[in-house]
């Protein structure tokens, strides 16, 4: 990371603060201090991703439950603010569909790794995600099998999926910017997205 780029910090309850990296805002410092404070949060949250915002990038965003969403890293979404804030929502967040389990800067054509508890994955690619703003709450990516949850989210460094990608199956609606649960579908109605690269036995 250069001097003057942006980073973006992510929390699991859909909280982000995006700052520049300047000297002033984060100097730099040996390795025996304790650092400075990036993001503040709110009871019962913690950070969950932290990565540098790159031109032409997207915010990919995937909870417990399967929503992902997609969403440009432009100023008009996410502003520069100071670091140190709790920082705003990443999405409309239903209770139903868990935390965020994964935050990651993507580009159009990278693919990624929805890693479930049972040792269940599944390989898509993030252009099956329209982009969409902030006050969305995103689409139905993955389906954990019942009792199953997803608990982490990768980037695919073997790219290209070519015609063997399925579709995700929109379930956008869109919400005030306040945070507010907006109603969803049936969750047991969602298609599961991407393939399935390897399964418990």
């Amino acid at each position: 990371m250069d001097g003057g780029n942006d980073l973006i910090l992510v929390s699991r309850k859909g909280q982000s603060v995006r700052f520049t990296a300047t000297d002033e805002a984060l100097r730099p410092m040996g390795r025996a201090t304790s650092g400075v404070t990036g993001m503040k949060f709110r009871e019962d949250d913690e950070l969950l991703a932290a990565d540098v915002v790159r031109e032409d990038a997207y915010l990919f965003t995937v909870t417990e439950g399967g929503l992902a969403k997609r969403t440009a890293l432009t100023p008009e979404n996410y502003r520069v603010q100071g670091r140190g804030g709790l920082g705003i929502k990443v999405a409309n967040l239903p209770a139903s569909r868990g935390d965020l389990v994964g935050a990651l800067v993507v580009d159009g054509d990278d693919e990624v790794l929805v890693i479930m508890e049972r040792g269940k994955i599944v390989r898509s690619a993030v252009d099956e995600v329209n982009p969409t703003g902030r006050s969305t709450q995103g689409v139905n990516f993955a389906k954990p099998d019942k009792g199953d949850r997803i608990i982490g989210v990768a980037r695919n460094v073997e790219r290209n999926l070519g015609d063997d990608r399925d579709t995700v199956e929109a379930t956008d609606q869109a919400a005030p910017d306040d945070g507010a649960d907006a109603p969803t579908g049936d969750a047991g109605d969602a298609g599961s997205a991407g393939n399935d690269t390897s399964e418990q036995g």
